[in-house]
């Protein structure tokens, strides 16, 4: 029984929460893969806001609403992740779904930097970057692809 010990703690950090707890990750590398691991699982990724350095997302898991929101550095690295159940209405109905399968295969998103229009760059631990913009990116082929070109127009150097 000894033995088997060490192993739970490890179990329950991997275990999938249920939907509607609460979680909060303040390893800044875990949060950084935590974050990437929530949007590319998402049914749905609704909104992207920033409030200063906590930029929220708000994306449908499971059949219920979250806030997934990550604090960052002034340089925009991310430091910490929570997330926890809302009550907030669908703002753009799916409108940065896309970015989900985007992520599908990244091991971090490592920053997130707002301009000063509130558009998020957003960066990967492979160098990928994507714009996510307030209000926009709610359907079409090439929203990625839109999202990509974006960002590597931003003035953000990431």
């Amino acid at each position: 029984m000894i033995g088997f010990l060490p192993i739970l703690p490890l179990f329950s950090l991997f275990a999938a929460p249920s939907p509607s707890a609460r979680e909060l990750v303040s390893s800044p590398r875990v949060a950084q893969v935590r974050l990437a691991e929530t949007l590319a699982d998402a049914e749905a990724i609704e909104s992207v806001t920033a409030r200063g350095r906590a930029i929220t997302f708000v994306i449908v898991r499971a059949g219920e609403t979250f806030d997934v929101t990550a604090t960052t550095k002034k340089s925009g690295e991310i430091i910490s992740l929570a997330i926890a159940p809302t009550n907030a209405l669908a703002v753009q109905l799916h409108g940065l779904t896309w970015l989900g399968s985007e992520l599908a295969e990244v091991a971090a998103v490592t920053r997130l930097v707002v301009d000063d229009d509130g558009a998020v760059v957003i960066g990967t631990d492979d160098g990928r970057r994507y714009m996510a913009i307030p209000g926009r990116g709610s359907g079409g082929a090439n929203v990625a692809a839109e999202a990509r070109w974006a960002a590597a127009w931003s003035s953000d150097e990431s």
